[in-house]
């Protein structure tokens, strides 16, 4: 029998919309501001600045995002995060110093640091019983179609036209995503925050408890902080792979961008194909652990690329492992947690995932300070994606039979007991 489409759900179009609109002006803004720092104060340590800076706040405040997003409830919050990266983006233009520009983008990360869970969270609130795959691989491919045409679509904005246009583009792009969501009005099927927020240190009890009850956790996130060094790095790497390595100007860098996004929709294909046999967890941690050491493996390769028209291929090539990795890393969660806990999990797990990423944005201090040369740097870079998965895979057989010792049942309870002052479901 088929299932009637995802899209049929009101909720759920609002959501993918707004997730449309913010991730195809997010992608734009990751190209066209590292050009804008290049154009204007050059693709040193300026350059790594701005990369980094934009992800710092999601390591410092992630707590206080949390407690406001457990007040006000994701969709207000997401709104009004929309709201102010789009006034900071009209702002940026007028900005001719690079301490001045490097405070705006903090501004933005500070925006990302709601936006980013509170639409994880809205994501999860719209998913139908029993599709978390097919549901998550909509989103993931909604992300990298942004990826594909976003990053291409900025460079062509800044070469025909001038950042003052650019930019405030990006400033409607955001509104629209507010306005797709509908700011303002509770979206049908918001969970709703409970108004005391929980205490830090209650958060990390939770987590303790969450990580003790379901060691799969463990097999997802420490292969993803891996993935985040080397995707941190990759940023920074494929800017220089193209003006270094291959002689091309600033704006063929967005086509690497955007090939490593046509592969993930092509990985969204699978993705799809997968979701029909990939239903149990075990099975889902297998595929999570095997796409993920493809993907690692397939970008270590682009430093032997000749060519810039070969590294666009490999970067498709390893787009497709990664979005089933994606895909398969959200529906375990969702499988395994209760909303409750998917909230604090994210709470915590976010700021962990974007301080590796950080550190990845940084390690190309080792190239650009001249400490190692382009191929050493994405050497070692590339191994924080491909090593952390490897000790799960030998260990994987114990890891399923733990799994199938906790049923979702006992979860269900454990969850329910668990958490106090968390979610709660207006609606039933």
């Amino acid at each position: 029998m088929n299932s009637p489409s995802l899209w049929k759900s009101s909720a759920f179009r609002r959501v993918g919309f707004a997730l449309a609109f913010y991730s195809f002006c997010s992608w734009m803004l990751v190209a066209a501001l590292p050009l804008l720092v290049a154009q204007r104060f050059g693709t040193g340590a300026e350059l790594v600045g701005s990369l980094a800076l934009r992800l710092a706040p999601r390591i410092l405040f992630a707590p206080v995002a949390a407690g406001l997003i457990r007040r006000a409830g994701p969709h207000t919050a997401v709104g009004t995060g929309l709201i102010v990266t789009a006034l900071c983006l009209v702002v940026v233009t007028a900005v001719e110093h690079a301490g001045t520009l490097q405070i705006i983008v903090l501004i933005i990360g500070l925006a990302d640091t709601v936006v980013v869970p509170g639409l994880l969270a809205l994501r999860a609130a719209v998913v139908p019983a029993g599709r978390n795959m097919e549901a998550n691989t909509a989103f993931q491919t909604i992300d990298r179609l942004a990826k594909i045409f976003g990053p291409p679509a900025a460079g062509l904005v800044l070469t025909i036209a001038s950042p003052a246009l650019a930019f405030p583009a990006l400033a409607i792009g955001h509104l629209l995503a507010a306005i797709a969501l509908g700011w303002g009005n509770v979206a049908a099927g918001q969970k709703r925050l409970a108004p005391d927020p929980a205490h830090t240190t209650g958060l990390f009890r939770v987590a303790a408890a969450t990580l003790r009850e379901n060691p799969i956790l463990l097999a997802l996130v420490l292969p993803a902080l891996g993935y985040m060094i080397s995707l941190g790095a990759l940023q920074p790497f494929l800017f220089w792979l193209n003006h270094d390595q291959f002689g091309l100007g600033p704006s063929m860098w967005t086509v690497l961008l955007a090939a490593q996004g046509a592969g993930a929709v092509l990985g969204a294909l699978v993705s799809s194909h997968l979701a029909r046999t990939l239903i149990g967890t075990p099975s889902l941690l297998t595929a999570y652990l095997v796409a993920s050491l493809l993907e690692g493996v397939t970008t270590l390769a682009l430093v032997f690329a000749p060519s810039h028209a070969l590294a666009a291929a490999m970067l498709i090539v390893g787009g497709i492992p990664e979005m089933v990795a994606f895909a398969a890393y959200f529906t375990i969660i969702q499988q395994r947690l209760s909303l409750e806990r998917q909230a604090v999990f994210y709470a915590l797990s976010l700021p962990l995932m974007d301080l590796f990423m950080v550190a990845g944005v940084l390690t190309g201090i080792l190239h650009s300070a001249g400490w190692m040369t382009l191929q050493q740097f994405w050497f070692a870079a590339s191994a924080g994606a491909i090593l952390p998965v490897l000790p799960f895979l030998v260990w994987r057989p114990r890891v399923k039979t733990t799994l199938e010792d906790l049923s979702p049942d006992a979860e269900s309870k454990i969850a329910e007991k668990s958490t106090t002052g968390g979610w709660r479901d207006g609606h039933r």
